[in-house]
Parts: structure tokens; C-alpha cells; sequence
């Protein structure tokens, strides 16, 4: 489904090499730029390696054979496409804004074959997951001038209003000369200053990365840099212990080992700041990277010895799935990566036009061009809680309703929608209503609204919802007692839509078990098992008769499709329909076929 190697893009201006990684959304290609540089002796043809990142959108999309346009299956895969499609332009203008010495730099973003592009520059280095695995747990001192040089571009990100959302080993790359890169902002939110809008409404769920409120589609609306010094933190506990962190949603039943459990060298000054960084209330963290970066002790990081790993691999992990929701379907589509899971809540609209913000074909960024930041007086920044309140008034004049339309980024794009927030001036608090106690909070008469029955008045209270959520886990409960996990699923699905609880994630752990259990057991029900072999089982298959041998998930290693199974010297002879013999051997490979004795 790739475009072949030698493969020309924009009239001959990049060649494409091959292919060094693919997911559900998206093919990255190894290339070369072909681009002239002048100077004294004259202009001088030249050729700079890249990347090129194509959007192939696997479940929807196919290559037109011949022209290698890209082309979609269907009406609705046509929405979904133009929509992820807009995920990948996103990615590249918020990589355009932030060009930083620790920060992947893009070159140009345009539209080819049908699809979109991001050309950027290549890396030639290895991940921090790569190194982890290659070299086992990394020095502090290491650690720590990684941290650095990454805290350093969070915060001028976040000085952006920019989140990045998916910080871990997998994304900050070593380039050659040692200094940690932050890769892929597929999934970065930005935030509007005055407003504090959202451009997109994604959730970001790498497992033991992500923070607790990235669990929760509200979770993120009001801009905080707090997600990504969670993120920052466990990536810290990864790199010095080797452990991924239990994920943040799971820890109230699972308590986070301290890291020098599992590694005694880490320092306690070190370990503490990576235990505030992963505290799972969020204004029990450092409140910006800044604050992080300033408790810890880089005087070792300064004495630090760069580790020099072997050849280059050529890789791009860390590719993101995505769970989301339509009005046509709901599946699980993306790449194989069980590291990451993005969640997204909200409906994808068929009919949302996405014609218009594709009028441009071809977006230049050169490289090299500095951004200035004009920053505003220190009073137009808007602070904002990251707990909002609920506020009693007697009157507001709002909307009834509040419409959203919904994109996909990283895999799904939203556009912005507003959070609310209201407070009343002290000066119109009423002397007396100071002096009243706190103990009971006051109630709303037939006549008094909060903001969120105002705005979204066909919301159901928190009664009716603890009632359905109740209801759901019970009957989910039931179902799997009577072995039907789909139903089960299906119920406690719409449970954890209702109310996420740790209750309702472990439900939906141990369902999925159970039925891949039950599909297992379903299948070796179809073999009568005859002997061991090796870790195989030799089974006569019910159907025809036939003999072969089946791994732990009833998956067939040996086909069965023989009369007999007799031992042989160095594994097991299965005779044919021909009276001839196949030898496997343990680990089920063929050894001879066709054999007239053994």
C-alpha cells in the first residue's frame, strides 16, 4: 500500500527512499530534498535527508494503481478520511509555530496524490525507548540532561498554550549529537489565551503515561501543563527503573512503587521530584515544568557521558490507536501498537464541511525562519482553576444549547468550544452572606438554575446517571455470569461512557478476558488432543479426521490435513494422502517433506 521506493513528490522536489514505519493513520517514508545552496563558489546542487509522513488511512483507503492516488472505499470513509486528513495538516502548522533546539523542525506540509504531507527534517538516532530496551536502565545523570533538554521545549510550548499530550521514551529521539529531539504532536492540543478553547477534543491514553484526566473527556478543556508534567515524570520513572508506571486510573487499587524500590541508585532528591510530578490530583503536582526542572540536581547531567548505542535503527514507534465513536459505526481501528490508546468521546458529524479549509494546496515553511512571540500585558492572561465550580444564579442570559462540531486528531480533530466560567464580583456579596456557614451548599429553587442546566438543559442530574450507571454494571455483571460477554461488554461499555470508575475498567479487563478465554476453549473443542509436542498439542481435528498440532489459542502450527502421526528421529512424521511423510519438528517447522519411510 505504500508509494515505491524512488517515488517523486512536488514535480521532483523530494524522493522518497523507503519506508521506516506505518500505522493506521499514516506511512513514514525515509527521502532525500533535493534543494540548491548558494554561496561563493555559486549555487551548488544538493540533496538533505528527511522524512516524509503520507496520511493512508488504512481501514478506509487504497492506492489507486498507476496514478498512486490515494482513494476511498466509501461515502462515509470519505468523511472520515477528509476529517483525519485535517489531523495531519494541524500537526504540521503547530510544529511550524514551535521551532525549538529540542523540537523536530517541519519543512513544508502540502497536498499530493489525493492525500496530505508533512515533510520534516530526519534525525539520524534512536528513541529513549530504543535505548531503554537496547541498553537496559539508563545512568541518572543521563536521565536527567534528557529531562532537561525536554522540560526546556515543554515550556516553551506550553509558553504557547500548547500541550503536547503524549510525552514518552517512544517520541524524544537522540539525534548524533546526543541532545533529545521531542517528536509528535499528533495529538497536542492548543489552547485560546482569552478564552481558554480547546482546538481539539481527543483524549490521549498511553498506558502508565497519561495522566488521570486525560482519561476524562472534560478532563483537559481549561489549559494546565500539569498532563504533560505527569508525563514527564513517569517518563523519568521508565528510563531510571525500567518499569512502565501502573496507569493513573488503575493506582487507587495498584499504589506506584517508589522508584528506588526497584532501582536503589536513583537519589532521593530525583525520586521525589518524579513522585510530585506522577501525584494523581493534578494541583498536587509541580504547577509548571519550570518548577520541576528547578528541584532537581543536573550538577550531575554536566558530568554525564553520552552512551553511544550501535548502527542507527531506522524507526518510528509509538504509533497511536484510536478508539472512536460515529454515527455510523464504533470499532477499534489505528495500527498494532498496544501502547497507546486514544479515546475520543464525542460524535463525528457526516455532515460538517471540511471543503473549505482545504482551499490552500500547499503551505511553504522554511526551516530556518525565526518566531517571535509578542507577549501581551500580564493582565490579559486569563487564570483559570482546573477544578471548576458550579455556581447557583438566579438569571443568566445563555443560549439554551451549546453546538460542537467534532474533527478527529491523532488520530481526531475538534474545533473549538468554549468552557464556561463565571464568577460573581466580591463587591456584590452581601455582607451577611459572608458570615454564613459553609456546612450545607444551597439548593436551587423552581426558579434558580446552574450554569450546566442552562447550557446543556437535556443533560441527565447525577442522580439519574448513577441510577443508569448502577443498572448497567449489574446487568453487565449478570450477562458475564451467563458466559455472554458480548452483551456483558456492550452494557459495561456504555457504563464507563456514563461514569468512568476503576470499577468499570476492571470489569471491562476481566470481560475481555473471559471471552478470549471462552473463544479459546471453543476452538480446542473442535480438536481432540492427542500429545504433547514441544509447547504445540498434537490433535486429531473433529471435522475431517485429520491429524496436526494446535499452539495455546487452538491457532493450527501443523496443518491438519494428515492420517497418522508417528515419531521420528528428530521430531514427528505425519503422513499424507499419498502414503508419503512431512517432518515437523518441535517448534513446528517442516524439517523434509515427502519422505517414503522415517
Amino acid at each position: 500500500m505504500n508509494l515505491p521506493d524512488g517515488h517523486l513528490l512536488q514535480n521532483g522536489k523530494y524522493g522518497l527512499t523507503h519506508v521506516v514505519g506505518q500505522g493506521g493513520f499514516g506511512i513514514t517514508y525515509k527521502g532525500v530534498w533535493y534543494t540548491e545552496v548558494k554561496g561563493p563558489l555559486g549555487t551548488v546542487k544538493t540533496e538533505i535527508p528527511i522524512c516524509v509522513k503520507e496520511y493512508f488511512f488504512k481501514d478506509y483507503c487504497y492506492r489507486e494503481p498507476g496514478s498512486q492516488a490515494v482513494k476511498v472505499h466509501s461515502e462515509t470513509g470519505k468523511v472520515l478520511f477528509n476529517k483525519f486528513k485535517e489531523k495531519l495538516i494541524k500537526e504540521a502548522k503547530i510544529l511550524s509555530e514551535v521551532h525549538h533546539p529540542y523540537i523536530v523542525n517541519v519543512l513544508e506540509v502540502f497536498e499530493e496524490n489525493n492525500t496530505a504531507y508533512i515533510a520534516m527534517e530526519y534525525i539520524s538516532g534512536f528513541s529513549l525507548k530504543y535505548m531503554l530496551e537496547k541498553k537496559g536502565i539508563l545512568p541518572e545523570a543521563t536521565v536527567l540532561k534528557y529531562v532537561r533538554q525536554i522540560g526546556e521545549a515543554l515550556q516553551f510550548v506550553h509558553d504557547k498554550s500548547i500541550l503536547h499530550l503524549d510525552i514518552k521514551p517512544s517520541n524524544i529521539l537522540i539525534d548524533k549529537n546526543g541532545n533529545a529531539r521531542l517528536i509528535d504532536f499528533g495529538v497536542s492540543k492548543r489552547y485560546d489565551i482569552e478564552q481558554e478553547e480547546t482546538s481539539t477534543t481527543m483524549l490521549t491514553l498511553s498506558k502508565g503515561f497519561a495522566s488521570i484526566e486525560q482519561y476524562d473527556n472534560e478532563g483537559t478543556q481549561v489549559f494546565s501543563p500539569r498532563p504533560d508534567i505527569y508525563s514527564l515524570g513517569a517518563t523519568m520513572y521508565n528510563l531510571l527503573t525500567g518499569k512502565i508506571p501502573t496507569e493513573s486510573i488503575l493506582r487507587a487499587a495498584r499504589p506506584l512503587q517508589n522508584p528506588s524500590e526497584i532501582n536503589a541508585a536513583i537519589s532521593p532528591k530525583t525520586e521525589a521530584v518524579i513522585i510530585k510530578a506522577m501525584q494523581i490530583i493534578p494541583a498536587d503536582r509541580f504547577e509548571t515544568v519550570g518548577e520541576m526542572l528547578a528541584s532537581l540536581d543536573f550538577s550531575q547531567a554536566e558530568k554525564e557521558v553520552q552512551i553511544v548505542p550501535g548502527p542507527s535503527p531506522e524507526i518510528v514507534d509509538g504509533e497511536t490507536t484510536v478508539l472512536y465513536s460515529s454515527p455510523v459505526d464504533s470499532k477499534l481501528i489505528g495500527s498494532d501498537d498496544e501502547e497507546t490508546v486514544v479515546n475520543v468521546a464525542n460524535n463525528l458529524s457526516a455532515a460538517d464541511p471540511i471543503a473549505e479549509k482545504n482551499n490552500s494546496k500547499k503551505k511553504i515553511i522554511p526551516i530556518g525562519i525565526a518566531i517571535f512571540v509578542v507577549i501581551g500585558s500580564a493582565t490579559a492572561i486569563l487564570v483559570h482553576s482546573n477544578k471548576p465550580t458550579k455556581e447557583v444564579v438566579e438569571s443568566v442570559d445563555l443560549p439554551l444549547s451549546v453546538e460542537s462540531d467534532s474533527n478527529v486528531i491523532k488520530e481526531v480533530e475538534m474545533p473549538d468550544h468554549p468552557v464556561l466560567h463565571t464568577e460573581p464580583p466580591v463587591s456584590e456579596i452581601k455582607e451577611s452572606e459572608k458570615q454564613e456557614p459553609e456546612a450545607e451548599e444551597k439548593q436551587p429553587t423552581e426558579t434558580e438554575h446552574t450554569i450546566e442546566e442552562i447550557v446543556f438543559p437535556d443533560r441527565p442530574s447525577e442522580n439519574e446517571m448513577n441510577e443508569k450507571y448502577n443498572s448497567l454494571i449489574v446487568s453487565g455483571k449478570e450477562k458475564m455470569a451467563k458466559a455472554d460477554y458480548s452483551g456483558a461488554k456492550k452494557d459495561l461499555s456504555e457504563a464507563k461512557d456514563t461514569k468512568l470508575t476503576e470499577e468499570v475498567v476492571r470489569l471491562i479487563i476481566a470481560c475481555d478476558e473471559k471471552a478470549e478465554e471462552k473463544r479459546i476453549a471453543d476452538k480446542k473443542a473442535l480438536y481432540e488432543e492427542k500429545m504433547a509436542f514441544g509447547t504445540y498439542k498434537i490433535v486429531r481435528k473433529k471435522s475431517n479426521n485429520r491429524y496436526g498440532a494446535i499452539d495455546s489459542k487452538a491457532e493450527e502450527r501443523i496443518p491438519c490435513k494428515y492420517l497418522s502421526v508417528g515419531i521420528a528421529d528428530n521430531g514427528r512424521a505425519f503422513e499424507r494422502e499419498d502414503n508419503l511423510f512431512d517432518i515437523y519438528n518441535s517448534d513446528g517447522s517442516l524439517i523434509s517433506e515427502g519422505l517414503t519411510y522415517y
